[in-house]
């Protein structure tokens, strides 16, 4: 009488089990493939002062950061470089910063002007050199990685 239950139980959790690990592989794969088909680059800021709020690189429009200017009062003299682009680092942004010379606290600005080739990008580094508000200079720097469409 217990050997047709045993039977039938471990039959049911053969036959649901299989299923349910095909379903977890299947998931899985799909997760990674729609995950890395679509490559990308992602950016991070090493400093606590200049936020990062956007990024975009690729091949055909170049490499474009959004900093925010948190640093507690207005900085000025900003410049960008990188050695790891190609191209001239251009800051623009709106009101009320004057392009490459003063940004109030709190305001956005755009680096762009880098160029970059298709591949693999290891090691993107930008460099955003500024002065705080107390006149001492002070260095944002942006990595990147990933893959350039």
């Amino acid at each position: 009488m217990f050997d047709n239950k045993a039977q039938s139980a471990l039959e049911y959790l053969m036959t649901y089990g299989w299923a349910l690990i095909v379903i977890a592989i299947v998931i899985g794969v799909l997760i990674f493939v729609t995950g890395s088909a679509t490559g990308g680059v992602t950016c991070q800021s090493q400093s606590t002062n200049m936020v990062l709020k956007e990024s975009s690189v690729s091949a055909a429009n170049g490499v474009g950061i959004t900093l925010m200017n948190a640093t507690g009062g207005d900085i000025t003299a900003i410049a960008a470089s990188s050695t790891a682009f190609g191209g001239t680092a251009v800051i623009k942004t709106g009101s009320p910063l004057v392009v490459g010379t003063a940004a109030v606290k709190n305001t956005t600005f755009t680096v762009t002007g880098l160029t970059v080739a298709a591949g693999n990008l290891s090691n993107g580094k930008i460099d955003v050199n500024y002065t705080t508000a107390g006149g001492l200079p002070a260095t944002a720097v942006i990595n990147c990685s990933g893959t350039v469409a």
